[in-house]
């Protein structure tokens, strides 16, 4: 059925003429410029794709969400959706979309941010019939825009307005909306798109007048706040108190009206619309910005199609955080590079959402970074259907809680089917056969616990399908990590202990209830599992055990001094070793730090050229290649294959081994040369050896910005992930040390000279020894 307004006598006109077009300047920023894309795809269902995009640019990280529908798919539809809890009433973007049975979705239209209710400024249509509609939007200029399909499935974009009166013999009154509800101080019609009844509206305002509309008739009038049914075959006209005795008190139960609806388009030929803000782009080119549209770069979100019409594009650029936002202009030029040839802005910054139930996940997960730290309530959505029922189960997918764990800690996997449409369907864990391969565990239902370290896979079968999870990992404990000394006040308290190790590739796993804890004074107090109840004042320490590492935790009740505990013991790094050059076939790589002295004491000159000498001698022998990871002034012929600092990138791939040279020298990567994320990257994926070295002026942990670190470590892991060894070494100071976090070793080799002249006695040098996919490091002092 097309579009309707309770089946009442309409006069509709379409607005043309009385339209202005305003031109609004603008100024335009430069896009930014991308050095880096880091993109993930999922399958959400078929026909619909997410995928993240985070990028590298000269301006800082932008990270980008985007789900692409093919419209050729006959079980998709998308629409807009609003709560199904009470009409006008503001949820989260995955409420609203959860409730509505939608698979995926964006935040909508601009609505007032005050208050628990509202509604969106733009008209909304679906399945050819009227929702709601403002007279307030676009009167004076172009400023939201529209989206609009036809019923034979043509999309356009366009500035909607329309005008409402309602009208006796004796006067007409002006409306400011269809079922939209706001601060009634003007008059609206309501009809059952919006609800049955008035009590919701009742509840909000006060003393408001219904006129009761049916065949273009006032049946009845009701007394100020008196809650009425809405008719089936007709409508309201709802108003104040205030308004009814001001300005609409010539209107009486037996009054013939004329209902004058004027559109700047004909809603009868569409079947579906929702509003938005300005346009961003018209048949591929970029729409000046209008009024409404915030300068500047925010958290965005945006809609378009491309230009045959058979692909939907939602998009949201998170800002305000780590990633920096889009500008108008940059989110013309993303919306077009995914294949938009039309788009318009929807409501933006703390709006901004982006939810979707991929085939991995069991639920809708808001999949961007929110600004405001947790969904921000707007009035309504676009939600992506599909509309095929469940069919028949034709694959089956493994989906791991984590792909890392230590032995004795459970890990869970889901299997689950996927029909023709990619709908999931869940699988009793009873009705699955499930084997470990690789190590030793036990199986509860969909829960597995390793007994011993190793790499492992897993494999499930049903009904004679089958599929695996490759790469998981049972790791080597290193070290335990626990949260912190117990303090309590008195006798009865308790304290619960939060406890990770720490593997031998420097990942954390929380095991707060697998390990084993010994009071060292039993009267002290008790444990149970893992928490520990005072039973008197004192002092004495908690021993914890877990995979042949210990660590011990003071604790002290009352006023007392804590007692000294034992050494907590470690597993050292399985790749640290004492490396020698053999004729065995390895590769050998020497790396020291830097050599130059530019400090303003003075150094004597022969004692100057001694020293260089024995590092020269020390780095040029025993290996193929000399690394020099800092500034050198040494001038003697090198004896090796030599790569020098020279405050730029450089790479070097030898021996399987890919070795670059970055600078963040300026406090960050982005911040001293940008292009460097392009060229390591490119370098890295073409060498593709299985060991990287990363030679820096500055360990990323001392960026200026920790997004950027966060984001170049993301980098770094995607490699480990490779099942890449990567190191990075950093060159600066006068102290040498080393850690593992997430796979990366983390190496800093100090300066030559400190900066009173002196040597400096720390100096070392990283060794490395490569032989294929085996890998050994040492440092030695020089």
């Amino acid at each position: 059925m097309k579009y309707k307004l309770g089946g009442l006598k309409k006069l509709m006109g379409v607005l043309l003429a009385a339209v202005l077009t305003v031109s609004v300047s603008s100024t335009w920023a430069f896009a930014a410029t991308t050095y880096y894309n880091e993109k993930t795809e999922q399958t959400v269902t078929r026909g619909v794709v997410y995928e993240k995009s985070s990028r590298m640019t000269d301006a800082g990280i932008q990270n980008l969400h985007v789900l692409k529908v093919d419209l050729n798919e006959s079980t998709l539809e998308f629409k807009e959706v609003e709560s199904t809890v009470e009409y006008g009433l503001k949820e989260t973007a995955k409420k609203l979309l959860s409730d509505n049975g939608a698979i995926a979705g964006v935040n909508a239209d601009f609505f007032g941010l005050t208050g628990s209710y509202s509604a969106s400024f733009g008209p909304v249509l679906n399945d050819g019939e009227l929702v709601s509609a403002g007279t307030s939007v676009n009167q004076g200029e172009n400023q939201y825009a529209s989206f609009f399909l036809d019923e034979n499935n043509n999309p356009f974009f366009e500035y909607f307005k329309m005008n409402a009166t309602f009208a006796n013999d004796q006067k007409a009154i002006e409306l400011a909306s269809i079922n939209k509800v706001t601060s009634m101080v003007f008059p609206i019609y309501f009809d059952r798109q919006a609800a049955e009844t008035t009590s919701d509206l009742d509840k909000r305002f006060q003393d408001l007048v219904k006129f009761v509309v049916k065949d273009d008739v006032i049946t009845y009038i009701s007394g100020p706040g008196e809650t009425v049914e809405v008719p089936e075959d007709g409508y309201l006209i709802v108003m104040s108190k205030d308004y009814r005795t001001n300005a609409a008190n010539v209107f009486q139960v037996d009054d013939e009206i004329i209902l004058d609806i004027q559109t700047s388009i004909d809603l009868d030929d569409m079947e579906i619309g929702f509003g938005g803000g300005g346009k961003l782009l018209i048949q591929g080119t970029d729409a000046p910005a209008t009024s409404i549209v915030a300068g500047g770069r925010q958290p965005r979100t945006a809609f378009g199609v491309t230009q045959d019409g058979k692909c939907a594009i939602f998009m949201v650029v998170d800002g305000r955080g780590d990633s920096i936002g889009a500008s108008h202009g940059e989110m013309a030029a993303y919306m077009r590079e995914y294949g938009a040839y039309d788009a318009m802005h929807l409501d933006g910054g703390g709006s901004s959402t982006m939810v979707a139930k991929t085939v991995e996940d069991a639920d809708l997960t808001v999949k961007n970074t929110v600004s405001e730290g947790s969904e921000r309530r707007v009035v309504n959505a676009v939600g992506i259907f599909q509309n095929a029922e469940k069919g028949e189960i034709e694959q089956i997918a493994i989906s791991p809680s984590f792909t890392r764990t230590v032995p004795n800690k459970t890990m869970n996997f889901k299997v689950y089917g996927l029909d023709e449409y990619y709908n999931r369907i869940e699988i009793p864990a009873s009705e699955v056969e499930l084997q470990a391969v690789g190590v030793e565990g036990t199986w509860n239902g969909y829960d597995f616990t390793p007994s011993q370290n190793g790499t492992f896979a897993v494999t499930a079968s049903y009904n004679g399908l089958g599929a695996s999870q490759t790469g998981l990992v049972s790791a080597v404990t290193s070290r335990l990590k626990p949260s912190g000394d117990i303090k309590l006040s008195k006798a009865g308290q308790t304290a619960t202990i939060a406890m990770q190790v720490v593997d031998t590739d420097g990942f954390n796993h929380w095991v707060s209830s697998t390990t084993k804890y010994e009071l060292a004074d039993s009267s002290m107090g008790t444990m149970k599992g893992n928490v520990f109840t005072a039973a008197k004042t004192g002092a004495t320490y908690i021993k914890c055990t877990r995979d042949g590492q210990t660590a011990y935790i003071k604790v002290t009740v009352g006023d007392h001094k804590a007692v000294a505990t034992p050494q907590a013991t470690f597993a050292a790094d399985p790749l640290y070793k004492k490396i020698e050059k053999a004729n065995d076939g390895a590769y050998y790589l020497n790396i020291i730090g830097t050599v130059s002295y530019d400090g303003e004491a003075k150094v004597e000159e022969n004692t100057y050229a001694d020293v260089r000498t024995k590092v020269r001698n020390t780095v040029d022998s025993n290996a193929e290649v000399a690394i020099y990871g800092g500034k050198s002034d040494v001038k003697t012929t090198p004896k090796l294959d030599t790569l020098s600092w020279n405050g730029g990138y450089r790479f070097l791939n030898r021996g399987g081994t890919s070795l670059a040279m970055v600078s963040a020298a300026k406090g960050g990567i982005r911040a001293t040369n940008p292009s460097q994320y392009a060229s390591l990257t490119r370098d890295l994926d073409a060498a593709n050896n299985n060991t990287i070295v990363i030679v820096m002026d500055k360990t990323p942990g001392d960026f200026k910005s920790s997004a950027e670190t966060n984001y170049f470590r993301g980098i770094l892991n995607k490699y480990v992930s490779q099942g890449k060894t990567v190191f990075v070494v950093s060159c600066g100071g006068v102290g040498q040390w080393s850690a593992i976090k997430d796979g990366v070793r983390y190496i800093n080799l100090p300066d030559l000279w400190k900066k009173d002249g002196s040597v400096n006695g720390n100096f070392s040098m990283l060794k490395l020894r490569v032989n294929g996919d085996e890998v050994s490091f040492g440092l030695t002092k020089v």
